[in-house]
């Protein structure tokens, strides 16, 4: 594994989930960088979350950002938080921007209205609402259920994840509900690469064919598996992000400026 010019990983988890649904990361790729794993599971709304992001590479420099489906979306309001201050200062926030940024079965809008004719819609999202405030803990249980193969789900019993928030579960969902980046991920121009699962019924590979249009020289990266590549497909996925570090050009990251 080589060590270019990245000295930090930092990796936000999903919904319904902890930092600990990194470890198979946090031990590959901590032996040679700096692993953040903030934590966004009592996050009550999506600013709220984008300030945990804040927090958590507050003075850090060379460091590549990594987002899971929810945890992609706080980056992004990250983002769009840091990069409204007015065009004189962009020159002093582009030191604080990530050499690079991956997204992991992510979307720019969670609810399909027809601009991808597949996914989740406000209506399926909805139920999902009303069966989390119900019964949290089963709405959990379908949630990761038929998501993995037998192989991933014996991988993620082995992460005993202890910490996930199961009272503030709903208010993660009206997150997904409300965030729309369509117009905004077309200003991101620094290196991106975008990685999605095939068998993704949850944030479908239609949505990351939707980024990698949009956001300009990203990398798309599919695996045969469904939301959670990073265990299903643990080793591909480290090595992937290993690649993407490798090949990643050393000039300062770069945002466009462009309203």
């Amino acid at each position: 594994m080589s060590v270019p010019n990245c000295k930090t990983l930092v990796f936000i988890h999903g919904w319904a989930s902890a930092p600990e649904i990194w470890q198979r990361q946090r031990e590959y790729f901590g032996k040679h960088y700096e692993v953040i794993l903030p934590d966004i599971s009592r996050a009550k709304d999506i600013q709220e979350a984008a300030g945990i992001v804040n927090d958590s590479i507050k003075g850090k420099k060379d460091f590549i950002l990594i987002g899971w489906s929810l945890g992609w979306l706080s980056f992004l309001e990250w983002l769009k938080n840091i990069t409204s201050e007015s065009p004189s200062r962009y020159e002093v926030v582009f030191r604080y921007l990530p050499k690079g940024v991956i997204a992991v079965n992510s979307t720019a809008k969670f609810c399909d209205d027809g601009y991808l004719g597949k996914g989740p819609t406000e209506t399926h999202l909805a139920k999902m609402i009303r069966d989390c405030k119900r019964d949290p803990r089963k709405t959990v249980e379908d949630f990761y259920k038929g998501m993995l193969t037998d192989i991933g789900k014996n991988a993620l019993n082995s992460l005993k994840i202890k910490n996930i928030a199961f009272d503030t579960l709903a208010q993660g969902l009206y997150m997904l509900k409300n965030c729309d980046y369509r117009d905004f991920i077309a200003r991101i121009h620094f290196p991106t690469l975008i990685i999605a699962g095939a068998k993704d019924a949850i944030c479908v590979p239609e949505a990351s064919e939707y980024m990698h249009k949009k956001i300009k020289g990203s990398e798309l990266k599919v695996f045969d598996c469904g939301h959670m590549p990073f265990i299903d497909k643990a080793d591909g996925f480290n090595a992937a992000i290993d690649n993407f570090i490798k090949l990643m050009p050393g000039t300062k990251s770069h945002f466009s400026a462009r309203r």
